[in-house]
């Protein structure tokens, strides 16, 4: 009997030394190891540790939803800017041709040979020329996303282009009602 006690002691004492090496994940130490992991309360630690992560990433998605919203609204912005642009190229394309017909008109009354319709002319289509080039820059500047610092410094470049274009016609059209005064 006293062998078996002693066995039982020494059992007893493994099981025990056991126990004291348990890993407290209770993935990986059992139900001696969950049993410790209770007592030194690691388990809440382990569980406060996953919940803390938790609502770290769920912060972090609503850091991004609100990014990608004010992305969404940049875009928005930017395409109506650029729509507006293209409305007003083609109501200065509209004028252009018909200042352009203005010095079709002229040439017939004045003559094919007058020097200032001459010159009127010429410079009525190298600003048809430079029109059809501000709206292919328009159209592979709509093709880039425009989501760019370059995408908006190309767009300030085309609406000066387009001011300057603007003058031009103002003046062409100036020049047109003189000669035809």
């Amino acid at each position: 009997m006293r062998q078996v006690k002693r066995i039982g002691v020494v059992a007893l004492s493994l099981t025990l030394g056991a126990c004291a090496n348990v890993s407290t994940d209770p993935n990986e130490g059992g139900l001696f190891g969950g049993i410790k992991g209770l007592q030194t309360g690691a388990y809440d630690q382990r569980v406060q540790e996953r919940e803390e992560r938790l609502a770290n990433m769920r912060a972090l998605q609503g850091q991004l939803t609100t990014e990608q919203a004010q992305l969404e609204q940049e875009r928005s912005t930017r395409q109506a800017a650029l729509a507006n642009e293209r409305r007003r190229l083609k109501e200065l394309d509209s004028n252009v041709s018909k200042l352009s017909q203005n010095v079709d008109r002229l040439a017939q009354e004045h003559g094919t040979e007058d020097a200032k319709v001459q010159e009127l002319k010429s410079r009525v289509q190298t600003l048809q020329s430079k029109m059809k080039q501000q709206q292919s820059s328009l159209d592979a500047l709509e093709g880039s996303g425009m989501g760019t610092t370059d995408a908006d410094l190309r767009r300030r470049q085309l609406e000066e282009q387009r001011d300057a274009l603007r003058r031009e016609y103002d003046l062409l059209m100036k020049l047109s009602l003189d000669l035809a005064g």
